[in-house]
């Protein structure tokens, strides 16, 4: 049975939001039935703090693809990492799960209105370095970013907070995570 393992922050952690709605990883196991879907979000962490638990939370359960999504602290101003380091950070681990079973993903846009810690110009820098490291690295990429900032109605798609995905983003989000799949056996065939 392969093993898919969602690596990442708030975005990825939990299985159910407050109001009782699947997120990503239960949607994730409705489509792959076969596969086992391991979640290993942590609300509220970066990039540092991750690579921290990667032989915990990623390697142990020796996976055939993992999904790494984390910048949305890392670029905040409470929790900064700097750049350069979330860039060292996320190339560290791709090499240690590998690019060949890597499927990196941008962070998505924030609505600023309800964000005071957080700004998509800022943002924008660390969407940069995860394609400048999917690129440099040869990983599999999702651009979550480019996908939500051309949707007119992206701020719909957000909870109140302006940062976190409501029931509709997450049916966006998995769907995107399960044609990249689709994709990377496809070619695997």
């Amino acid at each position: 049975m392969p093993t898919l393992v969602c690596f990442g922050d708030s975005l990825t952690a939990m299985e159910e939001s407050i109001d009782g709605s699947e997120r990503l990883t239960p949607r994730l196991r409705h489509h792959f039935s076969e596969w086992t879907i391991v979640n290993s979000g942590v609300p509220g962490e970066t990039t540092r703090a991750a690579l921290a638990r990667l032989q915990d939370d990623v390697l142990r359960h020796a996976p055939d693809l993992v999904t790494i999504l984390f910048g949305s602290n890392d670029a905040s101003e409470h929790r900064r990492i700097e750049i350069m380091e979330f860039e060292r950070n996320l190339e560290i681990m791709i090499d240690r799960i590998s690019p060949q079973k890597t499927i990196l993903i941008s962070p998505p846009p924030i609505r600023e209105a309800a964000q005071d810690k957080r700004s998509n110009v800022e943002l924008e820098h660390y969407v940069e370095v995860t394609r400048k490291i999917a690129a440099k690295r040869g990983c599999y990429f999702i651009d979550l970013w480019e996908h939500f900032s051309h949707n007119d109605r992206y701020e719909d798609l957000l909870i109140q907070d302006g940062l976190h995905f409501n029931e509709q983003a997450y049916f966006v989000f998995s769907e995107l995570i399960i044609e990249e799949i689709k994709s990377i056996h496809a070619k695997a065939v």
